[in-house]
């Protein structure tokens, strides 16, 4: 196998390649791609280990997903079927051994891409030879060892995934992969299933004829609206076969055309573009569809594939055939990156292909919702919002940073630097409904853009309806699973020196040269935001004013969040890309005992702030101040006049009237100061 690659060690090809950069996922891609392979001791790139953490999951399961890639370019996407513990891992993760034969009437069987059955297990069966379909059995003597060969294996109930690619090699057991490539795959998209019953193939004996013809029919189109998952297999000769999975709300896929076309929306994954990036250079793909949980059904579609950017849909710039059908589709698909279109060639439909039966217990978390659902009231919302993980900033704040569910396209959500984020809360209702919040993300704007994630922090409440639920049982993982989804209702507001009141990103010329926060407790999140937003922006957007000051006051050092970042962190990250920018951060405690407690962090060398920050540090800094008593401290600092300065204050009535009065004080422009109330 040729190793013709972009980049000396990259494993990325000329298609994959092409739709990375297409997509600007090449940085990430490139980051992961000598990782996500494994070399045995040969020191040439291409052979690779199965890792041990990938083969502990292979034998249990009951079935084994494969591509083949015939001489002719088509690609033949199959199923081993048998009771656990047929696929064995051998040889150090070199090979897959499978003590289990395609389907006699499996399209690869047929073609000679793959054995059936040897006769040893034929005859323990009790299958004659002469009892096999014509074409099978004409396919015997034809089977190529060294048929490039793509495989999955998939735990459908905990939804871990592993990929391997390779070659076939025929030995007296029957098939084995041996593997040149492995890696994992995420589990986005996969709909979990808990298996009732085991059984192994038997084919034509007694299942039935399989069906060929050259496009699909309404009973195939029928499975296809109930279909939630499906195998993709691809290939190129110079860079093997490949097997994956596509997933989605049952009737993600759609014949189009009178079945003359098949049609998939192509989700946020992890941007490497394998499958689709071998189709730039072989356009023939092969589907397999089973019936898992009914009738055991199969259905392989070939034909050549075509990808069509939203764009070009919604311009036209497609077959005639396929306009209305691909126009609705990505009306319907509002997160699709793009859609992908197979013309067909061959379809061949297999009564009783899957022995197994199987039961659907939940659909994948990260579908994209389609507008069907939404309009029909299937579903109430479009995204959920889950809890990845929870860490404390002082005593009484946590952050929590949530994944969006599905992860949206690029572009079709956008968070600004200082909005907030309004969450529903299904496990707490109030009067039958999901009590909502709304918190300001804490998070980078890029962040979310790149990832789908977002953080929000929060100070406990003891009294309060939310804030317990979230610090006393979510933070510690004492809920249900269900009970970590929350409702995703949006990000809105303006309250950021980055922003107009009308919510639009501000150009230098409109930024402020001296923007002062004014920050009481938790009232620092905007601040915090403001701050991230600055250093976040791209390089050739950015806008940055000439000064930063923070007055943060708060009652007590452990109730401090994010001290330690604005201490240690942020004066570092905002001088790498705004070295103009003058930041002063100005702390003020408001305990009766603040004076001794700045005293004796002062005095003393060895101690720490947080468990983090050595308080030696903050000796001689110009950029950081301690101050005992109230507001009223932070009036020297305030040397600021005219119109170009702007004000931001978030914390409690009292604090806020206290800041509103200084500000006036100062002289300062009544109109330059924005407010937004908060509570300790």
């Amino acid at each position: 196998m040729a190793a013709a690659l972009v980049h000396p060690g990259q494993p990325w090809h000329l298609g994959e390649r092409t739709l990375q950069l297409q997509q600007k996922t090449v940085a990430s891609s490139d980051e992961m791609g000598p990782r996500i392979y494994h070399k045995v001791r040969s020191k040439c790139w291409k052979w690779k280990v199965i890792p041990e953490s990938y083969q502990d999951m292979i034998s249990p399961q009951p079935h084994f997903m494969a591509s083949f890639l015939g001489e002719d370019g088509r690609v033949w996407p199959s199923a081993f079927f048998a009771p656990p513990g047929f696929a064995l891992p051998q040889h150090g993760g070199r090979q897959i051994q499978l003590n289990a034969q395609l389907d006699p009437r499996d399209g690869a069987a047929v073609n000679g891409l793959a054995t059936w059955r040897n006769g040893e297990i034929a005859g323990e069966l009790g299958i004659k030879k002469a009892d096999t379909p014509q074409a099978a059995t004409n396919g015997w003597n034809k089977v190529k060892n060294g048929t490039l060969m793509g495989g999955v294996t998939i735990d459908f109930m905990s939804r871990r995934r592993n990929r391997f690619n390779g070659q076939l090699e025929l030995n007296g057991s029957g098939n084995a992969m041996k593997i040149l490539q492995a890696f994992g795959n995420c589990p986005k998209y996969i709909t979990r299933r808990r298996l009732r019953r085991t059984g192994q193939n038997l084919g034509g004996v007694t299942a039935g004829e399989a069906q060929q013809y050259q496009q699909l029919s309404s009973e195939d189109a029928a499975l296809l609206e109930k279909t939630d998952m499906m195998y993709l297999g691809t290939g190129h000769p110079e860079h093997g076969a490949d097997m994956n999975i596509r997933g989605g709300q049952a009737g993600f896929m759609r014949s189009l055309a009178d079945g003359q076309f098949l049609a998939w929306p192509d989700y946020v994954g992890n941007g490497f573009y394998m499958s689709l990036g071998n189709t730039k250079l072989n356009p023939q793909a092969g589907v397999l569809v089973v019936d898992w949980d009914d009738t055991g059904r199969g259905l392989q579609i070939l034909g050549k594939t075509e990808t069509y950017e939203r764009e070009e849909i919604q311009q036209g710039q497609v077959p005639a055939a396929l306009v209305p059908g691909l126009q609705a589709m990505l009306e319907d698909e509002p997160q699709a990156l793009r859609l992908v279109v197979i013309k067909v060639e061959i379809v061949r439909s297999i009564p009783q292909y899957c022995p197994h039966q199987y039961e659907k217990v939940e659909l994948s978390p990260y579908n994209p919702t389609p507008m069907r659902e939404l309009k029909s009231g299937a579903k109430s919302h479009e995204f959920d919002a889950r809890v990845q993980w929870a860490k404390p900033e002082s005593e009484d704040v946590i952050t929590f940073e949530f994944q969006l569910a599905p992860i949206p396209r690029p572009g079709s959500l956008k968070l600004k630097a200082g909005q907030h984020v309004r969450l529903g809360i299904p496990a707490l209702s109030k009067d039958g409904m999901p009590v909502e919040r709304t918190w300001t993300v804490t998070s980078e704007p890029s962040w979310f853009h790149e990832h789908g994630r977002f953080q929000i922090s929060v100070q406990h409440k003891k009294d309060g309806l939310v804030t317990p639920f979230l610090h006393q049982k979510l933070a510690l993982n004492k809920v249900e699973e269900s009970e970590s989804v929350f409702i995703f209702h949006g990000f809105s507001g303006e309250f950021s020196p980055l922003l107009e009141p009308s919510g639009e990103y501000r150009l230098q010329k409109q930024l402020p040269k001296h923007i002062v926060f004014f920050a009481g407790g938790i009232g620092v999140t905007p601040a915090i935001a403001a701050l991230k937003g600055i250093i976040d922006q791209p390089g050739e957007e950015r806008a940055v004013p000439e000064s930063f000051t923070l007055f943060y006051s708060f009652r007590d050092l452990r109730n401090a969040a994010f001290l330690g970042y604005l201490l240690k962190q942020v004066q570092g990250d905002l001088q790498a890309v705004a070295p103009e920018t003058k930041l002063k951060v100005v702390i003020n405690i408001t305990n009766k005992d603040a004076k001794m407690m700045i005293d004796q962090l002062h005095a003393s060398a060895s101690g720490t702030l947080l468990g983090a920050l050595p308080v030696k540090a903050l000796t001689g800094r110009q950029d950081v101040l301690l101050l005992p008593g109230r507001l009223e401290s932070f009036k020297e600092h305030l040397p600021f006049t005219g119109n170009d300065v702007e004000g931001f204050v978030c914390g409690p009535a009292a604090f806020e009237q206290a800041a509103l009065g200084l500000w006036s004080a100062a002289g300062l422009p009544a109109g330059k100061l924005r407010t937004e109330s908060f509570a300790y």
